[in-house]
Protein backbone atom coordinates (compact mmCIF):
# COMPACT_ATOMS: atom_id res chain seq x y z
CA UNK A 1 0.00 0.00 0.00
CA UNK A 2 1.47 3.67 -0.62
CA UNK A 3 2.25 6.07 1.60
CA UNK A 4 3.33 3.47 4.67
CA UNK A 5 5.80 5.19 6.28
CA UNK A 6 8.15 3.57 9.39
CA UNK A 7 5.54 4.87 12.13
CA UNK A 8 2.74 2.91 9.98
CA UNK A 9 5.19 -0.39 10.16
CA UNK A 10 5.63 -0.32 14.36
CA UNK A 11 1.65 -0.30 14.27
CA UNK A 12 1.64 -3.55 12.54
CA UNK A 13 4.01 -4.81 14.74
CA UNK A 14 1.84 -4.21 17.80
CA UNK A 15 -0.92 -5.12 16.04
CA UNK A 16 0.20 -8.11 15.20
CA UNK A 17 1.26 -8.77 18.79
CA UNK A 18 -1.96 -8.38 20.28
CA UNK A 19 -1.21 -4.41 21.13
CA UNK A 20 -3.86 -2.04 21.10
CA UNK A 21 -2.35 0.87 18.54
CA UNK A 22 -3.74 4.23 19.16
CA UNK A 23 -6.12 5.43 16.27
CA UNK A 24 -4.21 9.12 14.49
CA UNK A 25 -6.43 10.93 12.64
CA UNK A 26 -5.80 13.69 10.31
CA UNK A 27 -8.15 16.50 10.91
CA UNK A 28 -8.09 19.10 8.36
CA UNK A 29 -10.34 22.41 9.07
CA UNK A 30 -9.57 25.94 8.41
CA UNK A 31 -11.30 26.80 11.76
CA UNK A 32 -8.07 26.60 13.88
CA UNK A 33 -10.88 26.63 16.86
CA UNK A 34 -12.89 24.26 15.70
CA UNK A 35 -9.96 22.11 15.37
CA UNK A 36 -8.82 21.75 18.80
CA UNK A 37 -12.14 21.58 20.08
CA UNK A 38 -12.44 18.19 18.05
CA UNK A 39 -9.07 17.04 18.78
CA UNK A 40 -9.95 17.94 22.76
CA UNK A 41 -13.45 16.25 22.55
CA UNK A 42 -12.17 13.06 20.14
CA UNK A 43 -9.47 12.53 23.00
CA UNK A 44 -11.66 11.75 25.17
CA UNK A 45 -14.15 9.61 23.74
CA UNK A 46 -14.36 5.47 25.06
CA UNK A 47 -14.64 2.64 22.47
CA UNK A 48 -12.62 -0.48 20.72
CA UNK A 49 -9.25 0.09 18.78
CA UNK A 50 -7.58 2.54 21.25
CA UNK A 51 -7.17 6.03 22.18
CA UNK A 52 -7.59 8.73 19.26
CA UNK A 53 -5.05 10.81 18.55
CA UNK A 54 -5.66 13.82 16.56
CA UNK A 55 -3.70 16.28 14.70
CA UNK A 56 -5.02 19.19 13.65
CA UNK A 57 -3.90 21.41 10.30
CA UNK A 58 -5.66 24.15 8.80
CA UNK A 59 -4.25 24.04 5.15
CA UNK A 60 -4.81 20.71 2.63
CA UNK A 61 -1.50 21.02 1.45
CA UNK A 62 -0.18 20.42 4.91
CA UNK A 63 -2.27 17.41 5.15
CA UNK A 64 -0.97 15.80 2.18
CA UNK A 65 2.29 16.04 3.38
CA UNK A 66 1.33 13.96 6.57
CA UNK A 67 -0.90 11.16 5.19
CA UNK A 68 2.27 8.63 6.15
CA UNK A 69 1.17 8.81 9.64
CA UNK A 70 -2.32 8.73 9.75
CA UNK A 71 -5.12 5.87 10.21
CA UNK A 72 -8.18 8.18 9.23
CA UNK A 73 -8.70 11.58 7.34
CA UNK A 74 -11.15 13.76 9.06
CA UNK A 75 -11.95 17.05 6.18
CA UNK A 76 -14.48 19.88 6.58
CA UNK A 77 -16.04 20.24 3.22
CA UNK A 78 -16.13 24.06 2.21
CA UNK A 79 -12.72 25.85 2.71
CA UNK A 80 -10.95 28.87 1.07
CA UNK A 81 -8.97 27.58 -1.57
CA UNK A 82 -10.09 24.08 -2.60
CA UNK A 83 -13.18 21.82 -0.43
CA UNK A 84 -13.07 18.20 1.40
CA UNK A 85 -13.75 16.34 -2.25
CA UNK A 86 -11.00 17.73 -3.90
CA UNK A 87 -8.37 16.74 -0.92
CA UNK A 88 -10.35 13.03 -0.99
CA UNK A 89 -9.10 13.01 -4.49
CA UNK A 90 -5.76 13.55 -3.80
CA UNK A 91 -5.59 11.60 -0.83
CA UNK A 92 -7.02 8.90 -2.47
CA UNK A 93 -4.36 9.43 -5.08
CA UNK A 94 -1.89 8.85 -2.41
CA UNK A 95 -3.43 6.09 0.14
CA UNK A 96 -6.27 4.54 -1.79
CA UNK A 97 -8.19 2.81 0.98
CA UNK A 98 -6.99 5.50 3.58
CA UNK A 99 -10.49 5.97 5.49
CA UNK A 100 -11.61 9.46 4.91
CA UNK A 101 -14.83 10.90 7.07
CA UNK A 102 -16.20 14.41 5.57
CA UNK A 103 -17.50 16.28 9.08
CA UNK A 104 -18.99 19.80 7.39
CA UNK A 105 -21.13 22.13 8.53
CA UNK A 106 -22.39 22.95 5.47
CA UNK A 107 -24.18 19.51 4.30
CA UNK A 108 -26.74 18.97 2.12
CA UNK A 109 -28.15 16.14 0.03
CA UNK A 110 -26.25 17.09 -3.19
CA UNK A 111 -22.66 17.06 -1.27
CA UNK A 112 -23.55 13.95 0.39
CA UNK A 113 -24.46 12.23 -2.77
CA UNK A 114 -21.42 13.63 -4.73
CA UNK A 115 -19.13 12.28 -1.82
CA UNK A 116 -20.41 9.11 -1.55
CA UNK A 117 -19.96 8.86 -5.09
CA UNK A 118 -16.35 10.39 -4.87
CA UNK A 119 -15.81 7.41 -2.35
CA UNK A 120 -16.14 8.87 0.85
CA UNK A 121 -16.29 6.46 3.80
CA UNK A 122 -18.43 8.18 5.82
CA UNK A 123 -20.25 11.38 5.99
CA UNK A 124 -21.65 13.20 9.09
CA UNK A 125 -23.38 17.08 9.83
CA UNK A 126 -21.50 19.01 12.09
CA UNK A 127 -24.32 20.59 13.73
CA UNK A 128 -26.80 18.86 15.84
CA UNK A 129 -26.84 17.29 18.95
CA UNK A 130 -24.56 17.62 21.62
CA UNK A 131 -23.18 13.95 21.32
CA UNK A 132 -21.95 14.17 17.48
CA UNK A 133 -18.35 13.76 18.24
CA UNK A 134 -19.31 10.55 20.12
CA UNK A 135 -20.90 9.75 16.35
CA UNK A 136 -17.70 11.03 14.58
CA UNK A 137 -15.80 9.35 17.19
CA UNK A 138 -17.85 5.73 16.65
CA UNK A 139 -17.75 6.06 12.75
CA UNK A 140 -13.45 6.69 12.47
CA UNK A 141 -13.07 3.82 14.69
CA UNK A 142 -15.23 1.56 12.59
CA UNK A 143 -14.18 2.77 9.76
CA UNK A 144 -10.35 2.28 11.29
CA UNK A 145 -11.03 -1.26 12.62
CA UNK A 146 -11.51 -2.31 8.63
CA UNK A 147 -9.29 -0.39 7.61
CA UNK A 148 -6.68 -2.41 9.92
CA UNK A 149 -8.49 -5.80 9.50
CA UNK A 150 -7.99 -5.77 5.83
CA UNK A 151 -4.14 -4.84 5.91
CA UNK A 152 -3.26 -7.90 8.43
CA UNK A 153 -5.46 -10.27 6.00
CA UNK A 154 -3.04 -8.41 3.17
CA UNK A 155 -0.18 -8.99 5.76
CA UNK A 156 -1.11 -12.33 6.17
CA UNK A 157 -1.88 -13.11 2.43
CA UNK A 158 2.17 -11.64 1.74
CA UNK A 159 3.53 -13.81 4.20
CA UNK A 160 1.24 -17.22 2.97
CA UNK A 161 2.11 -16.37 -0.51
CA UNK A 162 5.70 -16.16 0.12
CA UNK A 163 5.58 -18.94 2.07
CA UNK A 164 4.37 -20.93 -0.84
CA UNK A 165 6.04 -19.31 -3.68
CA UNK A 166 9.20 -20.82 -2.30
CA UNK A 167 8.05 -24.72 -2.46
CA UNK A 168 8.59 -26.81 -5.19
CA UNK A 169 5.32 -28.66 -5.06
CA UNK A 170 1.94 -27.19 -6.67
CA UNK A 171 0.03 -25.24 -4.09
CA UNK A 172 -3.54 -24.24 -4.81
CA UNK A 173 -6.92 -23.12 -3.30
CA UNK A 174 -10.36 -23.04 -5.41
CA UNK A 175 -13.27 -21.27 -4.15
CA UNK A 176 -16.50 -23.75 -4.24
CA UNK A 177 -17.25 -22.34 -7.98
CA UNK A 178 -13.90 -23.76 -8.99
CA UNK A 179 -12.28 -20.67 -9.31
CA UNK A 180 -8.36 -20.09 -8.16
CA UNK A 181 -8.06 -17.98 -5.63
CA UNK A 182 -4.21 -19.07 -4.44
CA UNK A 183 -1.64 -20.74 -6.73
CA UNK A 184 1.74 -20.42 -5.93
CA UNK A 185 4.69 -19.58 -8.26
CA UNK A 186 5.70 -23.65 -9.06
CA UNK A 187 1.89 -24.49 -9.45
CA UNK A 188 1.30 -21.86 -12.27
CA UNK A 189 4.58 -22.28 -14.21
CA UNK A 190 3.39 -25.53 -14.51
CA UNK A 191 0.89 -24.20 -16.89
CA UNK A 192 3.42 -21.54 -18.23
CA UNK A 193 1.92 -18.66 -16.85
CA UNK A 194 2.57 -16.07 -13.59
CA UNK A 195 0.10 -16.83 -10.27
CA UNK A 196 -1.25 -13.60 -11.08
CA UNK A 197 -2.89 -14.71 -14.66
CA UNK A 198 -4.27 -18.06 -13.28
CA UNK A 199 -5.64 -16.47 -9.94
CA UNK A 200 -9.64 -15.85 -10.83
CA UNK A 201 -9.58 -18.98 -13.52
CA UNK A 202 -11.52 -21.97 -13.96
CA UNK A 203 -9.45 -25.37 -14.66
CA UNK A 204 -11.46 -25.32 -18.14
CA UNK A 205 -9.84 -21.84 -18.96
CA UNK A 206 -6.10 -23.21 -18.70
CA UNK A 207 -6.75 -27.17 -18.86
CA UNK A 208 -8.34 -29.44 -21.85
CA UNK A 209 -11.74 -29.83 -21.40
CA UNK A 210 -11.52 -33.48 -19.73
CA UNK A 211 -8.93 -32.84 -17.84
CA UNK A 212 -10.82 -29.87 -16.53
CA UNK A 213 -14.31 -31.75 -16.44
CA UNK A 214 -12.44 -34.44 -14.27
CA UNK A 215 -10.93 -31.76 -11.64
CA UNK A 216 -14.37 -29.94 -11.14
CA UNK A 217 -15.64 -33.82 -10.35
CA UNK A 218 -13.22 -34.47 -8.21
CA UNK A 219 -13.63 -30.78 -6.36
CA UNK A 220 -17.15 -31.08 -6.27
CA UNK A 221 -17.01 -34.45 -4.61
CA UNK A 222 -14.98 -32.97 -1.70
CA UNK A 223 -16.82 -30.24 -1.32
CA UNK A 224 -19.88 -32.73 -0.78
CA UNK A 225 -18.37 -35.01 1.21
CA UNK A 226 -16.18 -32.91 3.78
CA UNK A 227 -13.13 -35.32 2.80
CA UNK A 228 -9.81 -35.29 1.35
CA UNK A 229 -8.76 -37.54 -1.62
CA UNK A 230 -5.02 -38.65 -2.06
CA UNK A 231 -3.70 -39.94 -5.65
CA UNK A 232 -0.51 -41.48 -5.89
CA UNK A 233 -0.40 -41.56 -9.59
CA UNK A 234 -2.41 -38.78 -11.48
CA UNK A 235 -1.72 -38.17 -15.09
CA UNK A 236 -2.46 -35.62 -17.73
CA UNK A 237 -1.42 -35.19 -21.17
CA UNK A 238 0.40 -31.33 -22.20
CA UNK A 239 -0.71 -29.59 -25.21
CA UNK A 240 2.12 -31.75 -26.70
CA UNK A 241 0.71 -34.84 -26.10
CA UNK A 242 3.77 -35.37 -23.03
CA UNK A 243 2.64 -37.51 -20.20
CA UNK A 244 3.30 -35.74 -17.11
CA UNK A 245 2.52 -37.95 -13.75
CA UNK A 246 1.77 -35.97 -10.58
CA UNK A 247 0.93 -36.72 -6.73
CA UNK A 248 -2.19 -35.36 -5.38
CA UNK A 249 -4.07 -34.46 -2.32
CA UNK A 250 -6.72 -32.49 -2.03
CA UNK A 251 -8.94 -31.90 1.00
CA UNK A 252 -11.87 -29.18 1.98
CA UNK A 253 -10.62 -25.58 3.32
CA UNK A 254 -12.34 -22.89 5.27
CA UNK A 255 -12.02 -19.53 2.96
CA UNK A 256 -14.48 -17.78 5.52
CA UNK A 257 -16.25 -15.61 5.10
CA UNK A 258 -16.89 -16.69 1.31
CA UNK A 259 -17.61 -20.15 2.43
CA UNK A 260 -15.42 -23.92 1.21
CA UNK A 261 -12.93 -24.47 -1.19
CA UNK A 262 -10.33 -27.13 -2.26
CA UNK A 263 -6.89 -26.98 -1.00
CA UNK A 264 -4.78 -28.92 -3.49
CA UNK A 265 -1.01 -30.20 -3.49
CA UNK A 266 0.21 -31.51 -6.22
CA UNK A 267 4.37 -33.09 -6.82
CA UNK A 268 5.19 -34.07 -10.30
CA UNK A 269 6.67 -37.17 -10.00
CA UNK A 270 7.02 -37.56 -13.86
CA UNK A 271 10.72 -38.47 -13.41
CA UNK A 272 10.09 -40.78 -10.66
CA UNK A 273 7.87 -42.56 -12.43
CA UNK A 274 9.50 -43.60 -15.93
CA UNK A 275 12.75 -44.48 -13.40
CA UNK A 276 10.57 -46.59 -11.81
CA UNK A 277 9.43 -48.20 -14.99
CA UNK A 278 12.98 -48.44 -16.22
CA UNK A 279 14.13 -50.35 -13.27
CA UNK A 280 11.30 -52.60 -13.78
CA UNK A 281 11.99 -53.20 -17.12
CA UNK A 282 15.75 -53.78 -16.23
CA UNK A 283 14.64 -55.98 -13.61
CA UNK A 284 12.99 -58.23 -16.26
CA UNK A 285 15.52 -57.89 -18.80
CA UNK A 286 18.61 -59.29 -16.08
CA UNK A 287 15.63 -62.35 -15.75
CA UNK A 288 15.77 -62.62 -19.75
CA UNK A 289 19.97 -62.85 -19.48
CA UNK A 290 19.28 -65.64 -16.38
CA UNK A 291 17.12 -67.92 -18.49
CA UNK A 292 19.47 -67.41 -21.49
CA UNK A 293 22.65 -68.59 -19.71
CA UNK A 294 20.74 -71.28 -18.23
CA UNK A 295 19.87 -72.45 -21.32
CA UNK A 296 23.82 -71.90 -22.90
CA UNK A 297 24.80 -74.16 -20.09
CA UNK A 298 23.08 -77.29 -21.53
CA UNK A 299 22.96 -76.04 -25.46
CA UNK A 300 25.37 -76.64 -27.76
CA UNK A 301 25.92 -75.76 -31.28
CA UNK A 302 23.48 -73.37 -32.77
CA UNK A 303 21.14 -73.24 -30.06
CA UNK A 304 24.01 -72.29 -27.46
CA UNK A 305 25.28 -69.82 -30.01
CA UNK A 306 20.91 -68.34 -29.76
CA UNK A 307 21.35 -68.07 -26.28
CA UNK A 308 24.40 -66.23 -26.24
CA UNK A 309 22.72 -63.85 -28.39
CA UNK A 310 19.78 -63.03 -26.29
CA UNK A 311 21.78 -62.78 -22.99
CA UNK A 312 23.94 -60.35 -24.57
CA UNK A 313 20.76 -58.65 -26.30
CA UNK A 314 19.07 -58.82 -22.59
CA UNK A 315 22.26 -56.86 -21.20
CA UNK A 316 22.90 -54.46 -23.80
CA UNK A 317 19.02 -53.37 -22.75
CA UNK A 318 19.79 -53.39 -19.33
CA UNK A 319 22.82 -50.84 -19.81
CA UNK A 320 20.34 -48.84 -21.83
CA UNK A 321 17.13 -48.66 -19.77
CA UNK A 322 19.59 -47.67 -16.69
CA UNK A 323 22.02 -45.04 -18.45
CA UNK A 324 18.74 -42.63 -20.06
CA UNK A 325 15.84 -41.34 -18.84
CA UNK A 326 12.50 -40.25 -20.07
CA UNK A 327 9.45 -42.80 -21.41
CA UNK A 328 10.43 -46.34 -22.35
CA UNK A 329 9.82 -47.04 -26.29
CA UNK A 330 7.04 -49.40 -25.49
CA UNK A 331 5.97 -48.28 -21.98
CA UNK A 332 2.10 -48.77 -22.28
CA UNK A 333 1.52 -46.71 -19.61
CA UNK A 334 2.75 -43.48 -21.46
CA UNK A 335 -1.02 -44.23 -22.90
CA UNK A 336 -2.82 -43.76 -20.55
CA UNK A 337 -4.39 -40.46 -19.65
CA UNK A 338 -5.76 -41.04 -15.83
CA UNK A 339 -5.09 -42.93 -12.90
CA UNK A 340 -8.90 -44.12 -11.93
CA UNK A 341 -7.72 -46.45 -9.92
CA UNK A 342 -5.50 -44.87 -7.21
CA UNK A 343 -7.04 -44.97 -3.93
CA UNK A 344 -8.26 -42.41 -2.19
CA UNK A 345 -7.25 -41.31 1.55
CA UNK A 346 -9.11 -43.93 3.79
CA UNK A 347 -9.34 -46.24 0.80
Amino acid sequence: MNGDGAESEAVESRLSSGETAPIRVLHVDDDPAFGDLTAARLARTDGDGGPIRVESVTEPDAALDRLDDADCVVSDFEMPETDGLDLLDAVRDRRPDLPFVLFTGKGSEEIASRAISAGVTDYLRKGGSADRFDVLANRIRNAVARYRAEREAERRETHLRRVVDVLPECIFVKDAAGRYVLVNRAGAETYGMTPEAVEGCLDRDILPPEDAERFREEDREILASGEPTYRPEQRRRTEDGSLIVERVQKLPFDLAPSGEGVLGVVEDITDEHFRRRRREAALSAVGDAESALAEARTADGEAAADAHDRCANALERVRTLLSNGGPLDDDSSANDSTDEDSPDVGE
